[in-house]
């Protein structure tokens, strides 16, 4: 883990996982590492995976198929009805690919994620 310096002489550690996304036109940094944290032996529901699964070209399908799919996944639920993986990228590839209908996931609401947001 590296200091990051910012130009008003501060630093911080960033995270050791940090998921970037584009929604509503903004890109916004989310910390992950907390986000596990703060859901860590919290109740998850099950959710339909063809409701939040969006095809990526970018996840390594190697990997993909030897996630857990049991451990849940994190995802955020925009006012607007759409979703964002935050974490579980290759757990929710794994059980879309395997045709599981369903995944256990953490659903974050809009203003629930404002506290993992670092912009």
């Amino acid at each position: 883990m590296k200091l990051v310096f910012e130009g008003n002489g501060s630093f911080f550690l960033p995270p050791n996982q940090l998921s970037a996304f584009e929604h509503g036109g903004k890109k916004l940094h989310c910390n992950v590492d907390l986000l596990i944290e703060d859901y860590k032996g919290k109740e998850a529901e099950w959710v339909n995976v063809s409701e939040i699964f969006n095809p990526d070209s970018t996840v390594n399908s190697e990997y993909a198929m030897k996630t857990d799919v049991s451990r849940p996944i994190i995802v955020v639920r925009f006012d607007d009805g759409t979703y964002e993986t935050l974490d579980g990228n290759h757990r929710l590839f794994r059980a879309a690919h395997e045709g599981k209908s369903q995944i256990k996931a953490h659903i974050l609401n809009e203003s629930e994620l404002n506290k993992y947001i670092m912009d």
